[in-house]
């Protein structure tokens, strides 16, 4: 290794910085530097493939710990108090005893961090030395080497079932199509099977892919951690650009599947992969009660303070109030005595360092030990496991479990997370006509003669070929690799080797151009096709899409094969068409739609066929939404009638597509394909450009039909919402279905009741104000407040609002208006919103009014609501792992969120809120003890407890029974809070812990202080005891009134409650008396010997700890006492329920909800069967008024009749 200067290692330096910052970066094969040193590597400046996930170094740990300990203001003070205690002026006890809390506490969490480092550490290795293939020009071959040895600019081969080790560019795969399957489960924990091509124009997979000859440069942007998107392009020698997406690319921790091997080019690295970008770890947030801690510890500061400003102050008047100097008042070296003002500023900080317990030193550790704990019990609750898909309850955010117990809003999903995501075609629309699935035969014959039959087979060909669905023949289990391996959910691929409809059969007849056209008749299974692709698996990423091509595979048209550029379907005749796919336009959230352009096998034209949401498709039909003047008359009446169809099956609870088409030129086509590979290269908005082309592309398109899917509900879900409402927790279900939809969901969840009143408000046309709208629907929900038939009941009031009317809430200046009207509706539903919307307004309520909000969703577009909201609950589905990703908790089924919340949520926040009291209360009467005394020993800083007791006494003595009180205690059984849901209405708002709660025990810590400290005191009064005399009997009185004032607020006793405060009383005379014999000298010039022993042999020690604790104590059972018997709370009478028998305990609970409006029966509804639609079909909603002419329209709607029980 040769020597370089320090400067050219710092420009070094530079230069690979700025390389770095660069937002494009210039690739190049390494292989004609290999072997050369690192100085003359084009690519040296980026990251190695090395990655270190690790903290701390074993040189550093010590410091980095510290520093990272140190962040937390608590931490610094009880180090400076420690410090502070070396100064001899202000020191109150010997200041290496002073040491031991702080270093105590800081050495365990040293430990902790130093152990979750080491098992990183192993991780790392263990990755990092992975083998791999890297291509050598040496040996003219791929050979063996390790992840941390590929480099920016290797050529790296995968073989299949293996994991890739770095971002590559694919370049070549054994894949006749050039196309590599790859699974991303590590990435997003979605199993289904992914396609990835190899870059346009780079190589064949007839000929064998030589590395060598590869002498293209690879210009790519900067990483970032968006593993949807990836810009790139290739330059060629003469100077030609080939684009290059996401989908040529292979993340850094995938595993290929069902492709024998891939070779790719490494564009990123390391640390700079998109999957390391992606691992942030757990996510870190502040809970309701850990801000509301904070604010009381600034009180106990204040406390404190003016403590101590009473100490020093009293030492002053005390030194005033000598006649001279007493002897024990010792001069410095040169016989110079303190002034009285200066002696009681040092003394100011001598009570600091005294009564600095007064600030819980151990609570932090100790709410870490409960939360792990509470973890623990939720993670393994077999209530929130499901068996289906052999998942459990995670819990990602683990720092703010009691904010489940706090709830005030819930925001949910539709699809997926209230309903199953599991779909099934139920009817169709084809050019106007309407086919009910269940009578097909019938409606084929009643209306299928003498009408011109090729749109039909058009409409089958667009389900069939208009899709991301891959088909594959393997039927073994894919093989697992052993890295990174863990138990994923088994629905998240959407893959059936079944069809999920009835069969039907379509005859076959030839047109003028010799296309296959057909009509419906039912198929017999005589008449299926031999080998009808028995064993086709079809792998979706949509199940939506999957229930399309099985209701197209159904009617006789079969999905094949799908390659990058053919789709092979086989049509009811037998007859297979080969498609060449020109391009694809992949679906995203601004157009709502997706469309393949193919090449017709027959008649070679350019088809596109599209579909999408039905507001997307027939926007384009070449006029505005609703006129269609410029059509022909059988196109506007097929638009006319498909779009009744489709309010019909919205009505249902079904959800809509409609699928359209459109015969391209071939002059259009070339034209357009200058400006698609235009925007394919471009590295600048290239999402946006790619979206303008298929804008572009997608006008004037022929509607074929439309298609409704049911969705069905998850189980329990109307259970479960009607808790959720009695628990007083308002439920919003934020969806991008259309407003049909989503209020047949509503009533079928029961969200609706069919008295609700139910008002829809809806802006024909966006961008106009919305302020009368909102004023009315104010000025309407106010007038049905104050009428007197609704007056001390409960107000039933939901709302129905549009994308385009949330919008325009959402401003500034209406913003108030909304919440006004929001707050005062049980249920909203808010429909055709957008990912974006969804947490606008979940930011929204949460900041105006000042609610705990949780969000609940399945899929990607649920993503910002979930992490907009204090709590966000990931469902993992049918759509992947996006939201579980992205959220604090993760469930399998709505279902699970009932008892998530009610049961556990419930017992986090009572447990951790009375353990945070008891801990101050603790605190406080403990170090007011001292605080008492000083009043007799002239405010000196004297402690009349020896100093090692009094730290044992916090740090071991007192320390274990809280935290399984925290841990373990149940004020109310599972069965209670899940049979009673307003007893979760008692952690709402301000909930037990707050100010009054906070100060009533404090108040009550003075109180037992001073009967602790005086008792005693009146009974030794005018003895010769000497001073830890007297301090052992009020330490030993202060252990059992804290520990029994703890016993009084624990609700259910468990073994482990006993034992810990049994353990935590013995502990305390074995360690005392131990240390009274022992140690004579530990604490000099003070002798603690045999103080216990001699104390334990005199009855006025028993009277005094009896009478003392009694008289302490007695207050506080008193009022428990009282209040239990004149005003019994909601959880002292569950809690009474518990002590019932299970007939006369499930008789009660029924009785309480019925006397408290929760009872009635759940009903369970189900979706209607769906009528045959016709343009003489009345439409339910009618506006009983309208606002602002056309613009707006608000109906009040108070009956729905589509849902029965």
């Amino acid at each position: 290794m040769t020597w370089r200067s320090p400067l050219a290692l710092v420009r070094d330096a530079l230069q690979g910085q700025r390389a770095r910052e660069k937002e494009l970066r210039s690739l190049v094969s390494n292989l004609p530097y290999e072997g050369q040193e690192k100085g003359k590597q084009p690519n040296r400046f980026f990251s190695s493939n090395s990655i270190k996930t690790t903290k701390y170094s074993p040189l550093f740990f010590i410091p980095m710990n510290l520093y990272e300990q140190f962040h937390r203001l608590a931490n610094v003070y009880f180090v400076g108090l420690a410090i502070l205690n070396f100064i001899p002026v202000v020191n109150a006890f010997q200041p290496e005893v002073a040491l031991i809390p702080i270093c105590v506490i800081l050495s365990l969490t040293a430990l902790k961090d130093a152990w979750e480092d080491f098992r990183r550490y192993q991780s790392d290795r263990k990755v990092n030395n992975t083998p791999c293939f890297v291509y050598s020009r040496m040996e003219k071959q791929f050979v063996e080497r390790r992840w941390k040895d590929a480099r920016v600019g290797d050529f790296v081969k995968v073989v299949c079932n293996e994991i890739v080790p770095a971002d590559l560019l694919l370049l070549h795969s054994s894949d006749p199509n050039g196309v590599c399957y790859i699974e991303t489960a590590n990435l997003d924990g979605e199993t289904n099977l992914k396609q990835r091509t190899v870059a346009n124009g780079l190589c064949t997979s007839d000929c064998g892919f030589e590395p060598e000859n590869f002498n293209c440069k690879v210009v790519c942007e900067k990483p970032n951690n968006n593993l949807n998107h990836f810009k790139c392009y290739l330059e060629k020698p003469n100077e030609e650009k080939v684009g290059a997406g996401i989908e040529s690319l292979l993340l850094r921790g995938c595993t290929v599947r069902n492709t024998n091997h891939a070779v790719g080019f490494v564009v990123y690295a390391g640390h700079e992969t998109k999957s390391m970008l992606n691992n942030n770890g757990s996510r870190y947030k502040r809970s309701k009660l850990e801000r509301k801690l904070n604010i009381d510890v600034f009180f106990c500061v204040i406390l404190l303070f003016t403590m101590c400003l009473i100490g020093a102050l009293g030492h002053f008047l005390w030194l005033e109030s000598l006649p001279g100097v007493p002897p024990y008042l010792v001069p410095d070296s040169s016989g110079h005595l303190d002034s009285p003002g200066l002696t009681s500023f040092y003394m100011f900080f001598t009570m600091i360092i005294l009564l600095q317990i007064l600030i819980p030193i151990a609570l932090y550790v100790s709410i870490e030990l409960v939360k792990i704990g509470q973890i623990f019990f939720i993670t393994n609750d077999l209530d929130l496991y499901d068996e289906e898909t052999d998942s459990r309850m995670q819990c990602r955010a683990l720092n703010i479990t009691e904010d489940l117990g706090q709830i005030e809003y819930i925001f949910s999903d539709k699809t997926g997370t209230l309903t199953e995501n599991k779909m099934v075609f139920r009817r169709c629309s084809v050019m106007g006509t309407e086919f009910p699935h269940k009578e097909n035969a019938e409606s084929s014959s009643r209306r299928g003669g003498g009408r011109k039959i090729h749109p039909y087979l058009d409409f089958f060909l667009a389900l069939t070929i208009c899709n991301t669905v891959m088909v594959s023949m393997a039927t073994a289990k894919r093989e697992r690799a052993s890295l990174f391996c863990q138990r994923k959910p088994k629905r998240n691929r959407t893959r059936s080797e079944d069809p999920a409809v009835g069969s039907a059969k379509m005859e076959s007849a030839a047109d003028t151009n010799g296309v296959q056209t057909c009509s419906l008749h039912p198929l017999s299974q005589r008449d299926r096709p031999a080998a009808a692709s028995q064993s086709l698996h079809y792998e979706a990423q949509s199940p939506d899409e999957a229930a399309l091509v099985h209701a197209a595979r159904a009617y006789g048209f079969i999905l094949l094969a799908r390659t990058p550029d053919t789709v092979s379907v086989r049509l009811p005749s037998g007859q297979v068409l080969d498609f060449e796919v020109l391009d694809t336009l992949t679906f995203d959230c601004t157009r709502k739609r997706m469309s393949v352009l193919v090449r017709h096998p027959v008649t070679r034209e350019c088809v596109l066929y599209t579909k999408g949401a039905d507001y997307a498709i027939m926007e384009l039909l070449g006029t505005p939404y609703g006129s269609c003047e410029h059509l022909s008359g059988n196109q506007k009446d097929v638009a006319a009638v498909t779009q009744h169809h489709l309010d019909c099956y919205a009505k249902e609870g079904l959800r809509t597509l409609c699928v359209a088409k459109k015969v391209v030129s071939e002059d259009v086509y070339r034209s357009w394909l200058v400006d698609r590979k235009r925007a394919q290269a471009s590295m600048d908005n290239r999402e946006q450009l790619i979206m303008e082309t298929s804008v572009q592309l997608e006008t004037d398109l022929t509607l074929l039909g439309a298609t409704g899917i049911e969705d069905r509900l998850q189980e329990s879900v109307p259970e479960t919402t009607v808790a959720l409402r009695e628990a007083g927790i308002h439920v919003w279900v934020l969806t991008g279905d259309k407003p049909e939809t989503a209020v047949n969901i509503g009533y079928a969840c029961r969200l609706l009741e069919e008295e609700d009143l139910v008002i829809n408000m809806k802006a024909a046309r966006p961008g106009l104000t919305c302020t009368s709208i909102l004023d009315c629907t104010l000025e309407e929900v106010r007038r049905y407040e104050e009428d007197p038939c609704n007056v001390d009941t409960t107000q039933n009031i939901a709302l129905v609002i549009d994308g385009n009317t949330v919008s325009m809430a959402l401003s500034p200046d209406l913003q108030d208006r909304f919440v006004d009207l929001a707050k005062r509706c049980r249920t909203v539903l808010c429909c055709r919103v957008t990912p974006l919307q969804k947490s606008e307004v979940v930011k929204l309520i949460r900041e105006k009014l000042k609610v705990m909000t949780l969000a609940v969703g399945d899929g990607a577009n649920d993503v910002n609501m979930i992490q907009a909201a204090d709590v966000g609950i990931g469902i993992s589905g049918q759509e992947g792992m996006q939201a579980v990703m992205a959220s604090d908790f993760a469930i399998s089924r709505f279902k699970h969120l009932r008892k998530l919340l009610l049961v556990h949520g419930h017992w986090c926040y009572t447990r951790l809120a009375n353990m945070i009291i008891y801990f101050f209360y603790k605190n406080v009467a403990y170090v007011n003890l001292l605080f008492w005394y000083q009043f007799f020993c002239g405010f000196t800083g004297t402690a009349m407890i020896d100093y090692w007791l009094m730290i044992f006494f916090n740090l071991f003595f007192t320390s274990v029974p809280p935290i399984m009180f925290g841990i373990f205690d149940k004020d109310v059984s599972a069965e209670v809070l899940m049979g009673v849901p307003e007893l979760y209405r008692m952690g709402q708002g301000k909930g037990e812990y707050n100010f009054l709660s906070f100060w009533i025990s404090i108040l009550d810590a003075f109180y037992q202080s001073l009967v602790c400290f005086f008792i005693p005191y009146l009974a030794y009064q005018d003895s010769d005891v000497d001073m830890f005399t007297f301090g052992t009997p009020m330490n030993t009185v202060a252990l059992f009134t804290i520990l029994l004032h703890l016993s009084i607020e624990i609700k259910s006793w468990t073994l482990v409650h006993w034992i810990t405060m049994l353990g935590s009383v013995g502990l305390y005379f074995i360690v005392t008396l131990a240390y009274n014999a022992t140690c004579i000298t530990c604490n000099p010039p003070s002798n603690p010997y045999w103080i216990l022993q001699s104390q334990m042999a005199d009855p006025m020690f028993y009277l005094i700890c009896t009478i003392s604790t009694v008289a302490a104590l007695l207050p506080r059972y008193m009022f428990h006492v009282l209040k239990n018997s004149i005003s019994p709370s909601p959880l002292l009478q569950g809690r009474l329920l518990d002590r019932r028998d299970p007939d006369t305990k499930a008789l009660r609970i029924q009785e309480w909800r019925g006397f408290r409006g929760g009872g009635e029966q759940v009903k369970r509804y189900r979706l209607s069967p769906p009528p045959s639609p016709t343009l003489d079909t009345p439409v339910d909603y009618v506006p009983e008024f309208d606002l602002t002419g056309d613009d707006f329209s608000l109906n009040v709607i108070t009956h729905q009749s589509t849902v029965h029980t």
